[in-house]
């Protein structure tokens, strides 16, 4: 199975590609597209883009801005429009930094956010995380 990657205002961008790769490498999954977006407007027509191809997409970047740009409040706004609920929504704790991860379910569809810390995201890939893709997808 393919997912794709979509990066949000992020940095250290090969390092955390990198790391996700190792950590999808343990599940069977490969990347189908990475793409970059600088703006909420672009964000939205990549994930759309990625969710009419695929059921996995990771975002990686943009946790940390605050605001409209903000990656929680772009995915708050663009979610108050779809019939995703409070309940298809959890957050991912984040021992070694202060943002969040976010796990986003609706069906088979999973939006999956990240932060742009390579040593955070490897370590937010809890054993909770990875069986729930795998009982999702029937890996």
């Amino acid at each position: 199975m393919k997912c794709d990657l979509i990066f949000y205002l992020a940095r250290k961008t090969s390092y955390c590609e990198k790391a996700l790769k190792k950590q999808l490498s343990e599940l069977s999954l490969g990347l189908n597209q990475v793409t970059a977006s600088t703006t909420p407007v672009m964000l939205g027509e990549k994930l759309i883009e990625s969710l009419n191809r695929c059921n996995l997409v990771f975002i990686i970047g943009g946790l940390g801005f605050s605001g409209k740009n903000g990656l929680s409040e772009v995915l708050s706004k663009a979610l108050s429009a779809t019939k995703v609920t409070s309940s298809d929504i959890r957050k991912l704790r984040n021992d070694l930094g202060k943002q969040y991860g976010y796990l986003i379910r609706c069906g088979r569809q999973m939006i999956v956010a990240l932060p742009d810390k390579p040593e955070e995201l490897s370590e937010m890939f809890t054993p909770a995380l990875v069986n729930l893709i795998k009982e999702t997808y029937n890996l």
